[in-house]
């Protein structure tokens, strides 16, 4: 199966997580730590959720009920649905036909036991600005592994570059461009920094010398009547 990246701000969306046990509080504290409302069912729940409690107060939903395929077609069927379904019991069957209403109702499921799951979740590297998501299906360690090993790399090569290009982005000599321009400008920026492996000064110079040749020929004109077509 293949897979689109998204990111996705979960702040204040609602999730439902089935089951109590560890696994299941796992994902509840990473969605929560997002800022996700989280609504956990199940008919018994391990220590860890007690914690996860005074932790996230205003956060934390325990439903001591089961969430048999009746509840899950009532509630993704209604009006108000929640966000998405994950799934986290040791019955992995089960697992699956929750998702599958979720999935005629319209409504995401997450099912971190089947390799097909319709979404799959995973911590990402996260360092303004910039988000990198790496997954391998059906391994966590692996995938945790992989996220670490890039996000070292990151921080060793790009990371400083990536910030500089941001904040040049927002700065006053930048705000003399028009919008055509910035993006003339940004893009040439962008090879650039891959160019130098992360040297952001190497990048702006070359940048610079680059623009100033196109204004010296005449030739920002002719790019500049190129990316106004695509804007319109």
């Amino acid at each position: 199966m293949q897979y689109r990246s998204f990111f996705i701000n979960l702040k204040n969306k609602s999730c439902f997580v089935i089951g109590g046990n560890r696994s299941a509080a796992q994902i509840s504290s990473s969605l929560m730590a997002d800022g996700a409302l989280v609504t956990v069912w199940s008919e018994d729940f391990v220590e860890d959720f007690s914690v996860l409690g005074k932790k996230y107060p205003k956060q934390l939903n325990l439903l001591q009920a089961e969430f048999t395929l009746e509840v899950a077609n009532h509630y993704c069927s209604a009006k108000v649905k929640p966000f998405i379904v994950i799934t986290a019991l040791t019955d992995l069957e089960v697992n699956q036909a929750i998702c599958d209403v979720c999935i005629r109702n319209n409504v995401l499921s997450a099912n971190p036991s089947e390799l097909g799951s319709e979404v799959i979740i995973a911590d990402n590297y996260s360092a303004d600005p910039v988000e990198i998501a790496v997954i391998a299906k059906g391994f966590p360690v692996l995938t945790k592994r992989l996220q670490e090993a890039f996000g070292k790399y990151l921080d060793n090569t790009w990371l400083d570059a990536v910030k500089a290009y941001s904040d040049y982005a927002c700065s006053e000599e930048v705000g003399q461009l028009n919008e055509a321009e910035k993006r003339i400008f940004f893009r040439r920026m962008a090879e650039e920094i891959v160019k130098s492996e992360g040297d952001f000064e190497q990048a702006l110079k070359e940048t610079k010398a680059y623009y100033q040749n196109l204004q010296a020929q005449d030739d920002l004109l002719l790019e500049l009547a190129g990316e106004r077509s695509l804007m319109d």
